[in-house]
Protein backbone atom coordinates (compact mmCIF):
# COMPACT_ATOMS: atom_id res chain seq x y z
CA UNK A 1 0.00 0.00 0.00
CA UNK A 2 1.16 3.45 -0.96
CA UNK A 3 0.52 6.56 1.19
CA UNK A 4 -1.74 9.04 -0.36
CA UNK A 5 0.42 11.65 1.14
CA UNK A 6 4.33 11.06 1.63
CA UNK A 7 4.35 8.16 -1.17
CA UNK A 8 5.69 5.82 2.06
CA UNK A 9 5.31 2.44 0.39
CA UNK A 10 4.82 -0.64 2.92
CA UNK A 11 2.45 -4.11 3.09
CA UNK A 12 -0.37 -2.72 4.58
CA UNK A 13 0.34 -4.49 7.96
CA UNK A 14 2.99 -2.13 8.83
CA UNK A 15 0.43 1.08 8.27
CA UNK A 16 -1.20 1.35 12.06
CA UNK A 17 -4.85 -0.03 12.70
CA UNK A 18 -6.95 2.59 13.95
CA UNK A 19 -10.69 0.96 13.73
CA UNK A 20 -13.00 0.29 10.90
CA UNK A 21 -15.18 3.00 9.89
CA UNK A 22 -18.36 0.73 9.13
CA UNK A 23 -19.13 -2.79 10.33
CA UNK A 24 -20.87 -3.34 6.66
CA UNK A 25 -18.18 -1.84 4.95
CA UNK A 26 -14.63 -2.89 3.95
CA UNK A 27 -13.17 0.74 4.91
CA UNK A 28 -10.76 1.10 7.80
CA UNK A 29 -8.67 3.81 9.28
CA UNK A 30 -4.67 3.39 9.72
CA UNK A 31 -1.92 5.07 10.07
CA UNK A 32 1.01 6.35 8.38
CA UNK A 33 4.34 5.06 10.08
CA UNK A 34 6.45 7.68 8.15
CA UNK A 35 4.19 11.13 8.04
CA UNK A 36 1.55 10.17 10.74
CA UNK A 37 -1.31 11.16 9.18
CA UNK A 38 -4.78 9.18 9.28
CA UNK A 39 -5.40 7.45 6.00
CA UNK A 40 -8.93 5.99 4.69
CA UNK A 41 -8.05 2.25 3.47
CA UNK A 42 -10.08 -0.30 1.20
CA UNK A 43 -9.32 -3.06 3.44
CA UNK A 44 -10.17 -5.44 0.08
CA UNK A 45 -8.35 -3.46 -2.24
CA UNK A 46 -5.50 -3.11 0.01
CA UNK A 47 -5.19 0.67 -1.16
CA UNK A 48 -5.35 4.09 0.02
CA UNK A 49 -7.50 5.98 -0.82
CA UNK A 50 -7.66 9.45 0.93
CA UNK A 51 -6.65 11.34 4.08
CA UNK A 52 -8.93 11.75 6.37
CA UNK A 53 -9.25 15.04 8.07
CA UNK A 54 -11.24 16.27 11.10
CA UNK A 55 -14.97 16.55 9.96
CA UNK A 56 -14.41 14.09 7.31
CA UNK A 57 -16.93 11.17 6.51
CA UNK A 58 -15.63 9.82 3.65
CA UNK A 59 -18.34 6.98 4.32
CA UNK A 60 -21.64 8.88 4.91
CA UNK A 61 -22.67 10.39 7.73
CA UNK A 62 -25.36 8.37 8.87
CA UNK A 63 -26.36 4.81 9.53
CA UNK A 64 -29.94 5.65 7.81
CA UNK A 65 -31.57 5.98 11.65
CA UNK A 66 -32.39 9.33 12.00
CA UNK A 67 -35.31 11.32 11.35
CA UNK A 68 -37.10 8.28 12.72
CA UNK A 69 -38.38 8.78 16.40
CA UNK A 70 -40.26 11.67 14.39
CA UNK A 71 -41.71 10.12 12.16
CA UNK A 72 -42.82 7.63 14.91
CA UNK A 73 -45.18 10.32 16.51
Amino acid sequence: MKCTECSYEAPVPSFRYLYNVRIDASLTLRQCPQCQVRLVVDELAGEATQRLDDGDAPWGKSAGIEGLAEDAI
